[in-house]
């Protein structure tokens, strides 16, 4: 699977077009529009385009493919933001990958009978507070669907307002947090994403640099440099396990720790000087 994704991203470079036909804000504006009417006809149409583009930024699609490759099989991903779904739905349905996962964003109407539909669960009964919209999602989700449940860190703020019995069965797998009523062991699975699932090699090379200048995406609060310091965040959160139960990988850690920071400051240097690509 990684061999063939890095193939795909690398080839299709050459697919990016001189003269764009949209603009990445008209682009992530129909494709929200098209999702929200779930017309799926128009949404690849979109979708596809905008990928063609080149407008939608090469390092932040490859960090959205970690976060759905850290997931379980057929796993759930609940997001408050249409700026975590798109880039996951251009790379289930223009790259085809990661199809299995189905992706409930609350802010472009969330558990909606299509999506329900798909998860072979009911629909809520009541219309829920607005406040409560993204926790009372994930714990229905979790409660009628027999899948894996999962929110982005780059939501973790939001965890801050769940109810403490939901905060506790909350577990950080990475780049994505899992919802959880059995304990078991996250550090195993973060290992894992970490050492074997994250593709991370943009983080040394980035074959398509990021200029914040040129970024005129409708969505765009993430730009890759601060994407990139989540991995930081994991690095230095695993960092006591690895130095007593494996210091043979704790120069590898600390050189992640060191790729993300210096990823952040060029991408950062690049959007102040406006440098070219």
């Amino acid at each position: 699977m990684k061999k063939t994704f890095i193939i795909v991203i690398t080839l299709t470079l050459g697919l990016v077009s001189a003269k764009a036909q949209e603009t990445a804000d008209e682009y992530e504006q129909q494709i929200t529009a098209a999702y929200v009417r779930n017309d799926m006809k128009t949404l690849d149409e979109q979708l596809a385009s905008y990928y063609k583009s080149g407008l939608y930024p090469l390092d932040v699609l490859m960090y959205n493919y970690n976060e759905m490759q850290g997931m379980e099989d057929w796993g759930v991903m609940v997001m408050s933001s249409a700026e975590s779904l798109i880039g996951k739905l251009m790379l289930q349905r223009v790259l085809n990958v990661h199809r299995d996962k189905v992706l409930v964003c609350t802010e472009l109407g969330g558990l909606d009978s299509p999506t329900c539909e798909r998860l072979d669960i009911p629909m809520p009964a009541t219309k829920w507070q607005d406040e409560k919209v993204y926790e009372q999602s994930i714990k229905w989700v979790a409660d009628h669907a027999d899948r894996a449940v999962y929110f982005p860190f780059t939501d973790a703020p939001l965890f801050m307002q769940f109810p403490d019995s939901l905060k506790e069965c909350i577990y950080n797998e990475g780049l994505t947090m899992r919802y959880a009523t059995t304990p078991y062991d996250n550090i195993a699975v973060k290992i894992l994403n970490l050492e074997e699932r994250y593709l991370m090699d943009y983080l040394k090379l980035s074959l398509h640099p990021y200029n914040e200048q040129k970024d005129k995406r409708h969505y765009h609060r993430f730009t890759p440099g601060m994407l990139a310091l989540n991995y930081s965040a994991i690095a230095q959160d695993l960092m006591p396990y690895y130095k007593t139960n494996r210091p043979e990988k704790v120069k590898w850690l600390q050189w992640l720790q060191n790729a993300c920071q210096k990823y952040f400051n060029q991408t950062w240097m690049n959007s102040l000087f406006n440098l070219e690509p």
